[in-house]
């Protein structure tokens, strides 16, 4: 399916929307006349008891013209819930995307490099949270590949990494994609 398919698909859901937004207008514009038109009757009957089936008449019309809007408004939602998900696939694609970039421009499947700056080791562990095992400290300089990330737990986004040593979780605050 190309690019201008979805766009026509785009394009006609609106258009369906844009036709039952102004069907279910024409109904509450129905509705609020039939509405009125009971009230008065109701006066009338309070008046003169002789238009009691006019009322029922009127209110009968009103209930059918509330499940006609009912009805209406759920075709509406029906319709629009393909275009929610295609929005909310691409929001969760784009935030994804975004969060795999929020740590220095990291993204997995790509290489990365513990950094010289503080010259400490990182350590490496079993889980992506501070109280995971440590399984190794790495050396700043230490090149290791990206398998996942990052998760976000203890203040700091994990990084799944296979080094030279193994596999374990790293915090990618200490990690750069070129190295220093």
């Amino acid at each position: 399916m190309g690019l201008f398919s979805k766009d026509d698909d785009m394009k006609k859901v609106g258009e369906d929307m844009q036709n039952l937004s102004n069907q279910i207008a024409d109904l509450q514009k129905k509705l609020a006349g039939k509405t009125a038109e009971a009230d008065s009757l109701r006066t009338q009957a309070a008046q003169a008891s002789g238009s009691s089936v006019a009322l029922e008449d009127a209110q009968s019309e009103i209930a059918v013209l509330r499940q006609q809007i009912a009805d209406m408004k759920a075709q509406a939602e029906a319709a629009t819930a393909p275009v929610a998900k295609v929005l909310s696939d691409i929001s969760s694609s784009s935030a994804a995307t975004e969060g795999a970039k929020a740590i220095g421009g990291l993204i997995a499947g790509a290489q990365a490099w513990v950094t010289r700056a503080g010259g400490l080791p990182l350590r490496m562990r079993s889980a992506p949270s501070l109280s995971g095992e440590v399984l190794d400290r790495l050396a700043p300089g230490t090149e290791l590949t990206l398998l996942d990330g990052p998760q976000q737990a203890d203040g700091h986004g994990w990084w799944h990494v296979r080094t030279a040593g193994g596999e374990g979780w790293v915090a990618g605050e200490e990690l750069r994609t070129q190295p220093d």
